[in-house]
């Protein structure tokens, strides 16, 4: 028989024994003379130019690493300023191996944010990171006023612009300067005196968060002239509501003020958000109610509003000659899967 004292030394050297086996036994599938990649850095550089979104530069310092390919989750075409962007980063390493994942001390990410960093294989990286494109803003091609009385200002959009400066001259003179969010703005208010009164506005980012990827334009100086537009000049908006010239409010109907489209409901009151009027479906801004189109991306889905009416699209759209993208009987398109016979990519374009 086994002794006590024995069959305690037997079972603690037992143990022992397990725990440098456990030791000896790799995470990972490791050569013996292999270099593991402790840290790394990834360098995002932004491009732009006026009115245009380019790809950033993208360049790593991590000794023996090389980048090997960048993969969008959606094409530049349906990028928008200040909107993050996801990209996926394929590192690869010829000398030294990955660690099968890596936290945002140990893969510093310049330029963009850390997502995940995590193998592929002993050679291959995948990092994924949230990129905010930058641009440039442009000039406003015309700017004057709605009305007659020639105290409300407006003027064409700038592509990207999320708000604009508008700063009012009386006699030459600096009489006050306001940010807004739309391409009209009401300065009666400070025009309280007998003066020859002129405005200069410039195409900005309107929240602090804008700013640091929106650059600001130059300021174009209003002309002496009434703008022609489509829809309603002469009423204002008070709040939600939008007051006429008559006293009026509209009421469970569309109305064009200026070139812009809004719903109103029973109460007047301007509607925000998905809408269904008739037998279609229509997405009217969060932030000011106006009738949007074209690409829109929604809760983290694409969408395309039809360029000319609004109106949400499914089934297959060509949104110009030759690209073809798949949308779903909810709106939201179709990526990465196959459409009967035909694949669409992450991007959800067709490809042939």
């Amino acid at each position: 028989m086994i002794r006590r004292a024995d069959k305690n030394l037997y079972l603690v050297l037992l143990a022992a024994l397990f725990v440098i086996i456990t030791c000896l036994i790799p995470l990972k599938a490791y050569a013996a003379d292999s270099i593991v990649i402790r840290s790394l850095n990834l360098t995002f550089k932004s491009q732009y130019g006026d009115e245009e979104i380019l790809m950033p530069e993208i360049s790593t310092t991590t000794s023996g690493v090389s980048i090997q390919d960048v993969l969008w989750k959606r094409d530049i075409s349906k990028w928008k300023a200040a909107s993050n962007e996801r990209a996926s980063v394929i590192l690869t390493s010829d000398s030294m191996v990955f660690a099968e994942s890596y936290n945002r001390s140990e893969c510093k990410i310049t330029g963009a944010k850390f997502v995940s960093a995590k193998s592929l294989d002993n050679h291959t990286l995948e990092v994924k990171v949230d990129y905010v494109p930058v641009v440039k803003l442009g000039r406003t091609s015309k700017a004057g006023w709605s009305d007659s009385k020639k105290t409300k200002a407006v003027w064409n959009k700038v592509e990207f612009a999320t708000g604009y400066q508008v700063a009012l001259y009386a006699d030459d003179k600096l009489k006050k300067r306001i940010s807004v969010s739309s391409n009209v703005a009401d300065l009666s208010e400070y025009m309280d005196k007998d003066a020859i009164y002129y405005y200069e506005v410039r195409a900005i980012g309107f929240t602090a968060e804008d700013r640091k990827f929106i650059k600001e334009g130059d300021y174009v100086t209003s002309e002496d002239v009434v703008m022609e537009y489509d829809g309603d000049t002469t009423g204002a908006w008070k709040g939600n509501t939008y007051k006429q010239e008559d006293g009026g409010v509209p009421r469970n109907s569309w109305k064009q003020i200026l070139n812009d489209w809004y719903y109103f409901d029973g109460n007047g009151i301007r509607q925000t958000g998905w809408l269904q009027s008739g037998q279609r479906w229509y997405y009217l801004s969060l932030f000011d109610g106006k009738l949007l189109t074209g690409w829109q991306n929604i809760n983290e889905k694409w969408y395309y509003l039809n360029p000319q009416g609004g109106e949400m699209m499914t089934g297959w759209v060509e949104t110009q000659p030759g690209v073809w993208y798949y949308f779903y009987s909810d709106g939201s398109m179709a990526s990465n899967t196959n459409i009967g016979d035909y694949w669409v990519d992450a991007s959800g374009r067709w490809v042939s």
